[in-house]
């Protein structure tokens, strides 16, 4: 019976996905893989691919590496896609796409992706060289090779992380109906070539845009806009203006099966070609940019969306509307004056429109105060749809007023991806533009979720990079990570070596008196040959004469002559029988030469510090120790030495939190306390510091946490503030992360005890990452959340492989009542006599604000929420504790 295809079950539904990264650089850890990582998060998420991870891996830019990848996880993991990312250029190391000839001398054939397939798919190919050169001239400068091996699609993207994400967007409409086609899912299959043969032939293509534009442009030369219009909800029908024909394409066909694959139309400018497999329809027209779009849109809320959009949107759960997209960048170009909007009447349930707009950096710059220069940014807001169209003014009330409503809507979310080019464009801002006059609209309840305490953790280490490597002395490399492998230069010992102080004997002599012809000692070389009838007195470490094959101990002999003053031994008895090889290190018994005594990744301590000197490598390469910047916020804080003031107190977190950071050997940088005046550089051992000699007073001003932060983000990998991060209405910080420095915010609340408010931030600067963690006031939550995020984030930014804290197992002396939240509880951890586990002492009151709390304490105790069944945990009960001071 003929086969009627393969009828795939939900589990089957789930395409499953291979990311290779090919670059030597990421291989040998000195650059970071962010193509990789973005191009995993784009695969699985649910609005794009919605595949899964099945296989991911770094391989440096060598044919055979890729080829044995490729061919390992197309025949033995049986993966649906597999993406390559890197070695597409014209590199002499871009080797990702070759296919080199046999070579008849020796019978050797090498290639890497062309000599994998068995067919190619020059069309996929073609589309992401044709959406390349409407992004950049440059793009004719990719080799994308895409075919197929067994069931596996393979598809080369360029190594960047722009360049791969854009290519995988051109090709994401059709990859759903390509991997169907593979797996031979004829039910699937059918659905959509049905449709396809339903439909009506496609409408004649537009001609190209004259290259005089019948409408008056401006000096600037006018715009281009294209629009797409989605397909209709029942029929999947695409229209045209008026409606007189209809499109569409197995792309669209399968958008309406799986929404998730549903692509964004573009509205193009300066007359760029449609993102080949949309449909799209051009007017022309022209206008100011400054005009449609008003300043007080570049508000950002705080909710993180995927990258490189701002959205402004109601609840997720709503149908979807029209949308209106506009894209503002730095490039020099005008912007349409009006805006047709999408006509409902016409049957239409839902279309999209999208328009790119440019700027001229100059205006972008005095629109954002100098603070973006060179930013990127997209907004997306919905509008309303009816048959006429907008005028820019009409737009530009719409927009604003629909940013109010949005603002007062807990379903408001947004975020805005800074795209900035040098460190000075983006620190260069002092003056904040963060509005601190509207007290009465702050928020009164977070608008940041809850993140559990896992996702939290999860999110800090997936987001921290691995910082680059450099060159330092052996002596220098306590507590630092290895970046390369270490191989011994000679033999250890470079000679026969005796283990014992002895005799040095020929083991065939056996028992029995025996003549002494001198001594071998250590860091000397005896000269003279042991013959039988003889033995050599030799000392631990020192050579072995030629001539003896074995040492026996002093303990197993006699001495029967000795000189006439004592002076030297002339006649001993040898008392056992003494084996070949007895008591002797052969040459290279301990490190043979070559071999690998410490291997890359390697945590050195005082050990592996001795072994460098063993080998004699004085110079090695470690991953570099990141940098860390500390400040504390708020009005009412004092330096330790300063007198109390009414309405004061003195700083406590900063000292804490740089003596946690000091404990575990990592540079630190003293910024001081926000609000402080006149800061006068000067170090102090260990540290480089902010020394604020002036007495506080000044209020927390969001200019104050700009150019603090400003400070560190220049000088430092890592920023920790403390403060600043609650519901206060002076509580800036994290609007100063989000509107002035756009910082990707994570998460700014966590599902613990204590630390609920704990912020973790990114900002990419220069292709380098700045971490950020604005940490609770509290001074329990600084220290508590400072070890549970701070520490481990710093440890696998240094290179360790496993970074995450130590967990052991304990008692509890006492019994504790539980919290609805996890809990971080301070304890001393001791071991009983004879007891394999220690016992935990509370260190009393847990109150966040009680540093004493945190006095002696070497463990948190890691507590489950509280639930109806569980109230409290008991004495005696075995709890896990995570292990913060020495034992």
């Amino acid at each position: 019976m003929a086969s009627e295809g393969i009828i795939l079950t939900n589990h089957d539904h789930q395409i499953r996905v291979g990311v290779l990264t090919v670059s030597d650089s990421c291989f040998r850890n000195l650059a970071e893989d962010r193509s990789g990582i973005n191009l995993k998060d784009l695969v699985q998420d649910p609005s794009l691919l919605g595949g899964t991870i099945s296989a991911y891996k770094i391989v440096p830019d060598e044919i055979e590496e890729i080829k044995e990848t490729l061919i390992d996880w197309c025949d033995e993991k049986e993966l649906n896609l597999i993406l390559t990312t890197g070695g597409t250029g014209f590199a002499p190391r871009d080797v990702t796409p070759e296919k080199f000839p046999t070579f008849p001398l020796c019978g050797l054939q090498r290639g890497a992706t062309k000599e994998v397939i068995e067919r190619e798919a020059p069309g996929m190919a073609l589309a992401m060289l044709m959406g390349s050169l409407n992004v950049t001239p440059l793009g004719m400068l990719s080799r994308p090779v895409c075919g197929i091996r067994g069931k596996t699609l393979i598809i080369n993207l360029p190594g960047s992380k722009k360049g791969s994400q854009e290519c995988f967007q051109f090709i994401l409409p059709a990859l759903p109906h390509a991997i169907d086609l593979l797996r031979d899912a004829i039910v699937k299959v059918k659905e959509v070539h049905d449709e396809l043969e339903d439909l009506p032939s496609p409408p004649p293509p537009l001609s190209p845009p004259p290259t005089t534009s019948p409408h008056k442009q401006t000096e600037d030369k006018g715009v281009q806009c294209e629009e797409e219009e989605e397909e209709k909800k029942d029929s999947g029908v695409a229209s045209t203006e008026d409606s007189s024909s209809s499109h569409i394409t197995a792309a669209a066909i399968a958008a309406k099966k799986h929404p998730s694959y549903t692509s964004s139309a573009v509205i193009m400018a300066k007359g760029e070609q449609p993102i080949p497999g949309l449909i799209s329809y051009c007017h022309h027209a022209a206008g100011s940019a400054g005009e449609l779009i008003p300043d007080s849109i570049i508000s950002r809320g705080v909710q993180v969306l995927p990258r490189d959009t701002a959205s402004l949107s109601t609840t997720p759960s709503e149908s979807p509307r029209a949308q209106a997209t506009s894209r503002l960048s730095t490039a020099s170009c005008p912007t349409p004056k009006q805006i047709r909007r999408p006509d409902e009447s016409k049957g239409v349930a839902s279309r999209v429109g999208s328009l790119k707009l440019r700027r001229k950096r100059k205006e972008l710059r005095d629109h954002l105060e100098g603070n973006v220069k060179g930013c990127s940014l997209r907004v997306n807001a919905r509008l309303p749809s009816c048959s006429s169209t907008y005028s820019v003014s009409e737009l530009h009330y719409r927009l604003e007023g629909l940013k109010d409503e949005l603002r007062r809507n807990r379903g408001y979310n947004s975020r805005v991806q800074s795209r900035c080019s040098s460190k000075e464009n983006i620190l260069r801002a002092s003056h904040s533009a963060v509005d601190i006059t509207k007290v009465a609209r702050r928020h009164r309840m977070s608008p940041f979720p809850l993140t559990s305490m896992d996702k939290a953790f999860i999110t800090v280490l997936e987001m921290t990079p691995v910082l680059g490597t450099e060159i330092i002395n052996y002596r220098d490399g306590m507590g630092r990570v290895l970046a390369q492998d270490v191989y011994a230069k000679d033999n250890l010992p470079p000679f026969p070596a005796s283990v014992k102080d002895g005799y040095a004997v020929r083991a065939a002599d056996g028992p029995g008196d025996r003549f002494i012809i001198g001594e071998s000692q250590a860091g000397e070389q005896p000269t003279q040959t042991v013959m039988p009838g003889q033995v050599m007195r030799v000392t631990t470490g020192a050579p072995i004469p030629c001539g003896a094959d074995a040492v026996v101990q002093v303990e197993d002999t006699e001495l029967i002559r000795e000189s006439d003053d004592g002076t030297e031994e002339l006649e001993v008895r040898i008392l056992v029988q003494a084996r070949p090889g007895q008591d002797i290190r052969p040459i290279g018994h301990d490190i043979k030469r070559g071999e690998c005594v410490l291997a890359k990744g390697t945590h050195m301590g005082p050990s592996e510090i001795g072994l460098l000197a063993t080998v004699g490598v004085t110079e090695v390469e470690v991953n570099k120790f990141p940098v860390v910047a500390v400040m504390s916020t708020g009005n009412e804080l004092l330096n330790p030495e300063d007198d109390l003031l009414p309405g004061k107190i003195r700083d406590s977190n900063r000292s804490t939190l740089l003596a946690t950071i000091q404990e575990h050997g990592y540079p630190t940088i003293n910024l001081g306390i926000v609000g402080d005046k006149k800061p006068d550089v000067f170090k102090e051992e260990g540290t480089q510091s902010f020394q604020n000699t002036a007495e506080t007073g000044l209020p927390d001003c969001p200019d104050d946490l700009l150019n603090a932060l400003n400070e560190g983000i220049s000088r430092a990998d890592v920023i920790i503030t403390s403060g600043g991060v609650s519901m206060g209405e002076k509580d800036y910080l994290k609007q100063v992360l989000d509107i002035d420095l756009h910082a990707q915010i994570h998460f700014g609340r966590v599902f613990m005890k204590p630390g609920l408010p704990t912020t973790f931030a990114t900002l990419d600067i220069d292709g380098v990452r700045k971490i950020i963690f604005a940490l609770p006031g509290n001074p329990v939550s600084a220290v508590v959340t400072c070890n549970l995020f701070v520490v481990p984030a710093l440890r696998k930014m240094q290179g360790i492989l496993d970074p995450r804290p130590t967990i052991i197992k304990a008692r509890l002396s006492c019994d504790v009542k539980l919290d609805p939240r996890p809990e971080y509880h301070r304890c001393i951890l001791t071991w009983h006599h004879q007891e394999p586990l220690p016992w935990a002492q509370s260190t009393g009151n847990q109150m966040s604000s009680r540093l004493m709390s945190m006095r002696s304490a070497n463990g948190l105790l890691m507590l489950p929420p509280k639930t109806e069944q569980y109230v409290e945990l008991h004495k005696g009960e075995v709890v896990d504790v995570m292990v913060i001071g020495r034992l």
